[in-house]
């Protein structure tokens, strides 16, 4: 348990840390957040990518819907936690940098402006933290764990998205990858 949450304090965070910087030494005529933006993005579906990879694993090794386990469904579920919680505040930080003001500290009208707009990803979030996961580790008992890795699929759809708001803030509606993206 603890070591999921320690690698994935560590992973998320840390991709983001490595992407921006990455991103403004590729791209110096970039600004900060558009870094940034495309930073949170990548590190998405990033995640995606590992959630769909965990529940496609898990879902092939269960042959028995109910009483099958798999290790990774559970050790996954703690790796996604500080993600949920990175991602929160990524999400408070793109809203910091749409705002424009930089030099001002957190104002408490920015703070409303990222509860307003992103209330639903926020109760997402919430949702998957105080309900999701304490049904997954503890609530559901000895039952299967095919269903869980069902669940880590519904990520897929993720990089798709990503990448089309990626290409439309960097204004390239009109090329052929936004075209070809299923998002």
């Amino acid at each position: 348990m603890l070591l999921p949450l320690a690698w994935g304090s560590l992973f998320f965070p840390g991709l983001f840390g490595v992407c921006t910087w990455g991103l403004r030494r590729a791209r110096p005529a970039w600004t900060h957040h558009d870094c940034v933006m495309i930073s949170t993005r990548l590190v998405s579906s990033a995640q995606a990518v590992l959630a769909t990879g965990s529940g496609i694993i898990v879902i092939r090794s269960c042959s028995d819907v109910i009483t099958d386990r798999h290790w990774l469904a559970r050790e996954y579920v703690w790796f996604l936690i500080p993600y949920m919680i990175y991602d929160t505040y990524a999400m408070y930080l793109c809203e910091w940098y749409r705002a424009g003001d930089q030099s001002s500290k957190h104002s408490l009208t920015i703070f409303r402006n990222f509860l307003s707009k992103n209330r639903l990803m926020i109760t997402h979030h919430v949702f998957i933290l105080l309900v999701l996961v304490p049904i997954a580790q503890k609530l559901r008992g000895e039952l299967g764990d095919f269903f869980v890795g069902c669940i880590f699929t519904a990520e897929l759809s993720t990089p798709f998205v990503s990448l089309g708001r990626i290409l439309i803030q960097l204004q390239r509606q009109h090329s052929l990858l936004y075209k070809v993206n299923p998002n």
